[in-house]
């Protein structure tokens, strides 16, 4: 019968849960910083393709919580709250979502054109969110 013995496993797997424990306190802060930039180059873009009409709008832009399980985790950007307005030409009264203000002028209607802040925004700041991301993995892991 044959035999099998392994010198220094322990080690190896004691280096993996290090790793991991540094991934679990990382990945929340790298998530936060990545979100940080993709906040400023949505609201960038959104002020230079000129929707501002409604004040807030720009404001709204914000990254939510850090969310999900063990498995994963996620941040989402986008334009959050109600507008302090409702659709008036139609005698609407009740407070309208910035998300839907930001569907509308990212995808359009048939009466008016698309205003793709968000999807040229984040195609921009692409690398930069990788970059932010990455400089707080190496400070978490020491490098």
């Amino acid at each position: 019968m044959a035999e099998f013995t392994t010198v220094g496993l322990e080690e190896v797997i004691e280096a993996f849960s290090r790793r991991e424990q540094a991934a679990t306190r990382a990945v929340p802060k790298m998530l936060q910083a990545g979100a940080a930039v993709l906040v400023e180059a949505q609201r960038e873009e959104a002020k230079a393709m000129g929707i501002e009409e409604t004040a807030g709008f720009i404001k709204a832009i914000k990254p939510t919580k850090v969310q999900g399980g063990d498995r994963e985790k996620h941040i989402d950007v986008y334009p959050q709250g109600r507008a302090k307005h409702g659709n008036d030409r139609k005698g609407d009264k009740s407070k309208v979502r910035y998300a839907t203000i930001g569907f509308i002028n990212e995808y359009g209607t048939s009466k008016k054109a698309a205003r793709p802040y968000m999807t040229v925004a984040n195609a921009k700041a692409h690398e930069k969110v990788v970059d932010a991301q990455m400089e707080v993995w190496e400070r978490e892991q020491g490098q």
